[in-house]
């Protein structure tokens, strides 16, 4: 049968097989799309179908990992001297509420209201404090330099910690990062 394969495909046949056949074979089945786009941003897609179909990632953009969105410096070697730098950036309430975040996070996303958080670190201000707090940490993370990227929205974001507007989140990887820096 793979003889018959080879062969078709020097002769320049269409070649269909069930998808059980292809998966035995060791034969990747590539499904035909047809997807429309603005005409002004053809070449943009393009860039971005070439990226995916090479599987390469675009060093602008977050990286997309099981557990959440996370700034695509983390899974780099570089990653935990960022971190430290990051972390001597943050003021001491700032580390008080990510100690918080990162202390709370294990193995999968932990989520916060920011009512917990406020609480958990005694704020007197409550979740208009936390929210003031991460304000500044904010700041921090453009005063290390750190990149931001445009989420969905069309917003600028960091990816330390997400915000949905009713909780806050950590993933693991970010959290084991900044753990270790706040160790240091």
């Amino acid at each position: 049968m793979l003889q018959l394969l080879l062969t078709g495909l020097l002769l320049g046949a269409k070649l269909e097989m069930p998808t059980h056949v292809a998966t035995y074979l060791g034969v990747q089945m590539l499904i035909p799309i047809t997807v429309h786009v603005p005409e002004h941003r053809v070449a943009e897609f393009q860039i971005r179908f070439g990226e995916f179909m090479a599987n390469a990632t675009d060093p602008d953009a977050p990286s997309l990992l099981p557990s959440g969105i996370v700034p695509s410096w983390v899974e780099t070697d570089e990653a935990p001297a960022i971190a430290a730098t990051l972390w001597e950036k943050i003021s001491l309430p700032g580390h008080e509420v990510l100690l918080h975040l990162i202390r709370a996070t294990g193995d999968e996303t932990a989520h916060f209201l920011p009512e917990e958080i406020a609480k958990a670190i005694s704020h007197p201000k409550g979740k208009s404090g936390v929210a003031g707090i991460l304000g500044g940490v904010g700041k921090a993370i453009r005063r290390a330099g750190l990149p931001m990227y445009t989420t969905p929205r069309g917003n600028s974001w960091h990816y330390i910690w997400d915000w949905d507007g009713e909780r806050y989140s950590m993933t693991p990887e970010v959290a084991r990062l900044l753990r270790t820096a706040a160790r240091n």
